[in-house]
């Protein structure tokens, strides 16, 4: 560590007296000998601090006592591309590219010039030169990946990411990098068979068990999740994300107390958060301990006041625990937030309905909808608004609706199914019921939970017991 601090400070010494040096000289109109090498770290320095006119006086001196220097080029390029000249940068470039044909720097520099000016495959040629003739290949492999990810071509931009890894296994970024292509690409499948390899050859890596546990988690086998992340605790006991990546797998088994423990181990390694807080609050939720879900709820968005989940939240606690105005407010805080969340929206038209406020519940069902035609839950929640009115037909209109959004949705024909039985239309209702149970066998469940007294219609237990043989 000291080792690390001194050798900054010499570094930052050096360059300190480059500039005094550089600086005497300019006040004096004189010329000091300075080599290649300090004359790059000065640009250099000049380069990163947005200094461009102080480059453009480096530049001007080096490449006075040292001409035809491509190094001395290539800088001139890359401060003209900070100076947003990046085409006048490019031909900058191609003076010395004929000279100094082996120099991957300059391929390099047009690689990330084409990039800024979005020329992504152009940017891949140039980087594609630059394999031939610099050795670290690891660095132009990550470059191409990018290039890739930015043409949406994440077949190759996964193919040349796991090049990297091949040389650099231990890359943390380009680990978590080739995690997010595997789950924007929705190969979860691809994500595990790749990170259960990965984890075979190099059993030490936490990133890499890491990333297992989260692509279990994405097709929810949390018990599988569970152990990869448990391995990466092993390796690493002060691995905060993998404790709050447990804690989601253990809430997704609904097992809530222990998620909770999960999440709260996370704080002995790194300060809180406001989602930590949130989910705490939600697992509370899910236990139906109300008091303690709204204090962790309340602690979130005190943290982060824009944490719309949180609001959510609480409102739903309030709702739950009969306090309907409250419930309102809070929910409709949300709502402020993210006004075309079509969950917040359905949430909030339940409450409104449980207060009794039906015409308000009616509307913001239809502009939730009008969000997201495609939550079957939504259209049945509002179709269900209707149905404890008795209002039937009402109810049945809302579903014929929802079915031309989502014509194969087995759940919404159980419920028109339903509805048809209830009208008295048992012909178009068994048709309904026998397309529905062809679908999805189980749904019959929810179906008797809307109406218990289908239970007990012979002709539905005939279809039922004729199914099933």
């Amino acid at each position: 560590m000291n080792d690390f601090f001194d050798e900054n400070n010499e570094d930052n010494e050096s360059i300190d007296f480059l500039i005094e040096r550089f600086d005497a000289m300019l006040s004096e109109d004189g010329h000091y000998f300075f080599d290649v090498e300090e004359y790059e770290d000065l640009v250099d320095y000049y380069l990163s601090a947005g200094e461009l006119e102080k480059c453009d006086t480096v530049l001007r001196y080096a490449m006075e006592q040292y001409p035809g220097h491509s190094g001395f080029v290539i800088r001139q390029a890359q401060v003209l591309v900070s100076d947003n000249k990046a085409e006048l940068a490019l031909q900058v470039l191609a003076q010395v590219e004929d000279a100094d044909p082996s120099n991957a720097d300059i391929y390099l520099t047009k690689g990330a010039i084409y990039s800024q000016l979005r020329r992504y495959n152009d940017a891949i040629q140039e980087y594609n030169k630059a394999l031939e003739s610099e050795e670290d290949h690891s660095t132009i492999y990550s470059s191409i990946a990018y290039e890739y990810e930015n043409l949406g071509d994440y077949t190759n931009a996964i193919k040349y990411l796991k090049k990297v890894l091949e040389l650099d296994p231990e890359n943390e970024t380009i680990i978590f990098e080739l995690a997010f292509c595997f789950e924007i690409t929705n190969q979860s499948d691809e994500s595990i068979e790749y990170f259960t390899s990965f984890t075979d050859k190099i059993p030490y890596s936490k990133f890499g068990w890491f990333n297992l546990g989260v692509a279990y988690n994405t097709i929810e086998l949390f018990e599988k999740a569970i152990e990869a992340f448990e391995f990466a605790i092993a390796i690493d006991p002060t691995f905060s994300s993998a404790y709050f990546n447990k804690a989601n797998a253990l809430a997704g088994m609904q097992h809530y107390r222990h998620a909770i423990n999960a999440y709260r181990e996370t704080f002995e390694y790194e300060e809180p958060e406001a989602l930590t807080y949130y989910y705490i609050g939600e697992c509370y939720e899910k236990l139906e301990e109300f008091d303690t879900a709204l204090d962790n709820f309340r602690k979130a968005v005190t943290m982060d006041e824009n944490l719309a989940d949180a609001w959510i939240g609480m409102g739903v606690c309030y709702e739950e625990m009969g306090n309907i105005k409250a419930a309102l407010r809070f929910i409709r805080r949300g709502l402020e937030i993210d006004p075309e969340n079509s969950e917040y929206l359905a949430t909030l038209a339940l409450a409104q309905q449980h207060g009794g406020y039906i015409a308000e519940a009616s509307v913001t069902y239809a502009k939730a909808i009008g969000f997201n035609s495609l939550d079957a839950g939504i259209w049945l929640d509002f179709s269900n608004l209707f149905a404890e009115l008795n209002d039937y037909p009402q109810a049945l209109e809302i579903i014929d609706s929802a079915l031309v959004s989502l014509p194969e949705d087995a759940s919404l024909y159980y419920r028109k199914s339903a509805l048809l039985f209830i009208l008295g239309r048992t012909r178009e209702a068994s048709e309904l019921l026998i397309k529905a149970m062809s679908a999805d066998k189980d749904g019959i469940d929810a179906m008797f939970e809307f109406a218990p007294v289908l239970k007990r219609h012979p002709l539905i237990l005939d279809i039922v017991a004729n199914f099933d043989n």
